[in-house]
């Protein structure tokens, strides 16, 4: 994690789970209608997942950064997402898997 990160949700992780407001169904379906393919789904700045979790239901498989580990301790679990501990910039991933 880079030092310039500044963390304001790491004390509220889990309220923020319970509490922040889902996406609507139709952000995540125009998402897969324009991706160039449905292999893999790129979610960063995941914060407890719930972005990850319905693009798991359109992608076969999604890496959720976020540079907060509280919140990903707090995020729902699927199979098709692995969650990193990471800046967006870092998400571990080849340049050419983003394009």
């Amino acid at each position: 994690m880079t030092a310039t990160f500044k963390d304001h949700f790491s004390s509220h992780a889990a309220g923020y789970a319970k509490h922040r407001p889902t996406y609507p169904v139709a952000l995540v379906d125009f998402l897969a209608r324009v991706a160039p393919g449905r292999e893999l789904a790129l979610d960063c700045g995941c914060g407890t997942g719930q972005l990850s979790v319905l693009l798991a239901g359109r992608f076969d498989r999604v890496v959720a950064t976020d540079a907060s580990q509280q919140q990903l301790e707090n995020a729902t679990l699927a199979p098709q997402i692995e969650y990193r501990c990471a800046p967006a910039e870092q998400s571990g991933l080849r340049t050419a898997a983003l394009i």
